[in-house]
């Protein structure tokens, strides 16, 4: 069901003020990288105004099913086809997921090296044939960075091409690689850009893919109201400033309604 950005923010605001009226309560989050500059600035916001305690642990997409299994959270943020799966699986409390933001997709170089032009799929791709070696993340898993990395490349015909030359790492490694200037230009998440990079540009339009996120309520979470609460609040109007800081796209601007699931 829809519910308007407006509605949005006043339950969100009638679930923090009924939850500063509660004991205090931890919240406990588990999230991916992407998120979790952002998710943690609106958290200190949250704590401000209610008596309750967010703590986060971060994982790699393809740590967070083993971290479910060993542990408890409270709440979880997401991509979408993750988020798709655990609801299925009957591991999010019903109704309780809220689009959050999305980050597309930028080309890096070392600090200090020259930067390419990559504003057109021309100039891209002239970019990409001329780099003596390319890195970015598994481009199996959708809707991440490798993946659309992955696609634009194929999108450009270029993808067998350049396989030769292309390494496919995680973040940490990859953003390394780059760093050292062992491999000349990378593609990763606007969002989550490495030490020792530059960004050379965003993918042109026509080639830019995103990575959408969510939060939900874990059903086998404590069920505080303080954890709706603070679901709720990460999808609001005031935290949109926050996301937009972090280099994610609010779902404010791009989603003429905020969905709850």
């Amino acid at each position: 069901m829809c519910a308007s950005l407006h509605t949005t923010a006043l339950t969100a605001l009638t679930l923090i003020a009924s939850s500063a009226l509660a004991t205090a309560t931890e919240v406990r989050v588990l999230t991916v990288g992407s998120t979790q500059v952002a998710a943690k600035a609106i958290a200190a916001d949250f704590e401000k105004q209610t008596r309750n305690k967010v703590t986060f642990t971060i994982r790699p997409p393809f740590d967070i099913d083993k971290e479910l299994a060993e542990k408890t959270f409270d709440a979880i943020i997401l991509s979408v086809p993750a988020m798709d799966i655990h609801d299925k699986a009957g591991s999010l409390a019903p109704r309780s997921r809220v689009a959050l933001a999305r980050v597309g997709v930028g080309v890096v170089v070392k600090e200090g090296a020259p930067l390419p032009d990559v504003s057109t799929p021309e100039k891209l791709k002239a970019a990409v044939l001329a780099a003596r070696s390319l890195t970015y993340g598994n481009p199996a898993i959708p809707n991440t960075s490798g993946a659309i990395a992955g696609d634009a490349l194929a999108k450009l015909g270029i993808l067998d091409e350049v396989q030769g030359k292309t390494h496919h790492a995680a973040l940490t490694s990859g953003g390394e690689l780059v760093a050292k200037g062992e491999v000349e230009m990378g593609f990763f998440n606007l969002s989550e850009i490495p030490k020792g990079v530059t960004v050379a540009g965003p993918l042109p339009g026509p080639l830019q893919g995103y990575t959408s996120y969510e939060a939900a309520v874990l059903s086998k979470g404590s069920m505080d109201k303080a954890c709706a609460a603070f679901v709720k609040y990460l999808a609001s109007a005031p935290a949109a400033a926050h996301w937009e800081a972090a280099k994610l796209e609010p779902a404010t601007t791009y989603m003429p309604t905020r969905a709850s699931r």
